[in-house]
């Protein structure tokens, strides 16, 4: 069955009040709450990739919402159908020295007066939420073209969010606040940490495949092979079969770290290493998919946010330096690319 929004606050609040105290380090609480719902987390009727989206809300680069605390107070005010005095306590968020934000203010006002509650199989669950925000991001221009061309209807933004109030109580809305605005600072998931304790492969494949539902669809996959379900040891062995680079999919990028000398690189790590000169420029990674014609080109941004459309005026760069649609053109399907977009003039 769907997994209750509830649960994923009891997370988030354990994990605020531990920061507050002063400890940081989550890990150990993440890893007791997905033992204790492991039931939930691995229900059948669970969508895996809403829960990740929810607990790592900053990951989902290709959703954009154009909403700032401004926006939504105002979007929370009309929703909750606030009078002056509580629209006023709604703001209070913006007082300099109170060291609130909008979603301990959101909170306070729905203490006050709370929503009915919903329980059971009515209560609000993530899956409910992240379909929600999907539609949210797919009505922004700059969110990805594939959450953009997901859109199935025009609601307005009003009534989107609008309906996910009316069903939360005080802590509920605090959290859902901090998860439309991707900021649950103090609180820091780390996120591989978040993957190893939904399943110890997900690492892996997130490395190569980095999006949630590329990702779980194929731990789905492999989930469903006699073979790796036989035992753990030969889980790794039957996921290196199957785990390869697939076009239109952003690969992870390694870490990277800054050397300020060879000496000093040789001090960083040990081994056999490679090092390269750090252009200034931005990162980028690009795939060339011939099988799409004209649009064979898409490119992904440091953040991992389609870029392709931004970066429109390197792709006539792009398709002259691999010959593409040209009798000298060396790929056969296509390729994935990174470097460094540097800005640059031939000009004296």
């Amino acid at each position: 069955m769907p997994l209750s929004f509830v649960l994923i606050c009891d997370l988030l609040e354990q994990a605020h009040k531990q920061c507050k105290s002063g400890n940081k380090n989550l890990n150990q609480r993440v890893s007791n709450w997905f033992t204790q719902h492991r039931r939930h987390v691995d229900d059948p009727g669970t969508d895996a990739s809403a829960l990740l989206s929810t607990l790592l809300p900053d990951k989902r680069t290709d959703r954009v919402y154009a909403i700032q605390a401004d926006t939504l107070s105002n979007i929370i005010g009309r929703a909750l159908r606030l009078g002056a005095s509580r629209v006023k306590e709604l703001r209070r968020y913006k007082e300099a020295g109170r060291g609130e934000d909008l979603a301990d203010c959101v909170a306070r006002v729905l203490k006050e007066t709370p929503n009915p509650m919903f329980v059971g199989k009515d209560a609000l669950t993530v899956e409910e939420i992240d379909l929600a925000l999907n539609s949210l991001a797919a009505s922004c221009r700059f969110s990805s073209p594939a959450v953009r061309a997901s859109q199935s209807h025009s609601s307005s933004r009003d009534e989107i969010l609008g309906d996910l109030y009316l069903r939360v109580q005080a802590r509920e809305a605090k959290w859902l606040t901090r998860l439309i605005l991707k900021d649950f600072q103090p609180v820091m998931l780390d996120p591989g940490h978040v993957y190893q304790c939904y399943d110890p492969l997900l690492p892996q494949i997130l490395r190569v495949q980095d999006d949630f539902s590329a990702a779980l669809s194929l731990l789905q996959k492999l989930r469903r092979e006699p073979s790796f379900r036989s035992g753990m040891e030969n889980r790794g062995d039957v996921l290196m079969k199957h785990l390869t680079p697939v076009l239109g999919v952003k690969v992870g990028r390694p870490f990277w770290l800054k050397g300020r000398s060879i000496r000093h690189c040789m001090k960083l790590g040990h081994g056999r290493m490679s090092c390269e000169k750090k252009m200034d420029g931005e990162y980028c990674q690009i795939h060339i998919d011939l099988s799409k014609g004209f649009r064979c080109i898409q490119i992904f941004s440091k953040s991992g946010k389609d870029s392709t459309s931004d970066r429109a005026a390197l792709h006539g760069a792009i398709r002259d330096s691999l010959n593409i649609g040209k009798p000298k053109c060396k790929l056969t399907r296509g390729c994935i690319l990174e470097g460094e977009l540097v800005v640059y003039s031939d000009k004296a």
